[in-house]
């Protein structure tokens, strides 16, 4: 299984994901699973409280008899089970409570956040996934991961995700945005008075910036040569750079920014 799963942008800015390893989220889906019996045990002994919950279990084990009764109550904890992941990943952008603490998410393979419809698709198949011990091992599921060329499971790959380790990076802070755009770049002077550059054409070079480090040498290389070659004719500059290509580059974003107010 590797250990990035690489998308290219409109722009042709590599965008790379960390899979999710195997220990992970099994650590996660353990946790989970055991949040799952807890709210189980909680409701259930709330509901024993009742008076009226009393009485009415007793005329079902009257009615329909013990095995049937301790069928509906085995069946009542696995809706609670898919619910909790359900209304988790979807509300909370393909997290539950513990893929939050280790820091997964479940996205889209295109790259894009996880629809209802995906969360509805991947969790309706854990019940496979967990066989044959379900709520206590993923055996099939971990078979299938294993294997799998992005780390899925079977829900994962009927529903076209996959579980991605999420790089928690600090925001960048107001003072930290206005020190970037207050001062000009050095390598300024080489471009013309005007930036006759669209807005779609910045976020490109935005992109790029922003996401470079993550490229290997030879991506980021050719994606600068590539963004300079692409932005050139409109600045009227030469086809070979003055200067270093990622230092124009990261001139027209800086000049670009700082006339336009970063708002585009």
């Amino acid at each position: 299984m590797p250990y990035e799963f690489v998308l290219q942008s409109p722009e042709k800015v590599e965008i790379r994901y960390e899979i999710a390893g195997l220990g992970s989220r099994a650590l996660a889906a353990v946790l989970d699973d055991l949040l799952v019996l807890t709210i189980i045990g909680v409701v259930g002994a709330l509901l024993a409280l009742l008076e009226e919950t009393t009485q009415a279990i007793s005329s079902l084990y009257s009615l329909i008899g013990e095995g049937w009764l301790i069928a509906g109550l085995i069946f009542f904890a696995y809706i609670l089970w898919f619910a909790y992941y359900i209304v988790f990943e979807i509300f909370w952008n393909g997290q539950t409570p513990a893929k939050r603490a280790f820091g997964l998410r479940v996205i889209m393979l295109e790259g894009t956040p996880v629809t209802p419809t995906a969360v509805l698709i991947r969790e309706l198949v854990r019940l496979v996934d967990a066989f044959p011990l379900c709520m206590i091992a993923y055996n099939v599921a971990g078979l299938l991961a294993f294997f799998s060329p992005y780390g899925q499971r079977l829900g994962d790959m009927l529903a076209g995700t996959f579980v991605i380790k999420e790089q928690r990076t600090p925001p960048p802070t107001l003072e930290t945005l206005t020190e970037v755009s207050a001062q000009p770049h050095p390598l300024e002077s080489y471009l013309p008075s005007l930036l006759p550059i669209s807005p779609t054409e910045y976020r490109a070079l935005r992109a790029f910036l922003d996401r470079r480090e993550q490229l290997s040498p030879d991506a980021r290389e050719r994606l600068a040569w590539e963004l300079y070659q692409r932005l050139r004719e409109p600045l009227g500059m030469p086809e070979q750079p003055p200067a270093a290509t990622e230092g124009i580059l990261e001139a027209i974003a800086t000049r670009y920014a700082r006339e336009r107010g970063r708002l585009e």
